[in-house]
């Protein structure tokens, strides 16, 4: 009987994300990610019992780490106001690659599990940060998921629509910096406490 490690858990997780990628979630089969990795179908599915199962381990891995990264820019600032625009354009920056992972998982059987038991706790991360700025009166009191969603929607305007529908292709830096700048100045006039509404450049 193999051992299972989690060395190479990650490395199926790894390839298969690279294949998907490459070759779009329909055309890649298990047999190509084992192929790729150098051994035997049989390994595969002793670590995920099909390609949906791996499917949903490639994107909780990549939604944590963009979650992870996230949440480093907002903190990596003591201003609010500056720590929420590096959160918009480092969101905005991951726009192209999170709408790829959409796209892929939304006509699949485990689009509604992707958004409850990934998509949704990650954006809660948000809130609980919100949270707990509500707390030190960094943010006036409020419903913490209701004002994530805002700072999201604030953000996203028409470009989630756009990267859909392929009708927008890259990004201009300066375009990014604009939108994110906005979107923490509008977010700030609805949710900054006085403290803090006070360094927003008028």
């Amino acid at each position: 009987m193999r051992v299972r490690t989690e060395k190479k858990r990650e490395e199926i997780i790894q390839m298969a994300a690279e294949l998907f990628d490459a070759l779009g979630y329909e055309r890649t089969t298990m047999s190509a990610i084992a192929t790729r990795l150098g051994g035997s179908k049989a390994t595969l599915y002793g670590y995920f019992e099909s390609k949906e199962d791996l499917l949903r381990a490639v994107l909780d891995r990549d939604v944590n780490e963009e979650a992870d990264r996230l949440m480093q820019e907002l903190l990596s600032e003591k201003d609010l106001r500056s720590g929420l625009i590096r959160l918009g354009i480092a969101y905005l920056s991951g726009q192209p690659s999170r709408t790829a992972s959409i796209r892929t998982v939304v006509n699949q059987p485990i689009a509604q599990d992707f958004y409850e038991n990934v998509l949704q706790p990650a954006w809660q991360r948000l809130a609980d940060r919100f949270a707990t700025m509500m707390k030190e009166g960094r943010l006036k009191f409020a419903d913490p998921w209701i004002a994530a969603m805002h700072w999201k929607g604030l953000n996203e305007w028409d470009m989630l629509e756009k990267y859909l529908l392929c009708a927008r292709i890259g990004d201009d830096a300066n375009d990014i910096v604009s939108a994110a700048t906005a979107a923490a100045d509008a977010f700030l006039e609805v949710y900054a406490s006085p403290p803090e509404a006070s360094r927003v450049p008028e």
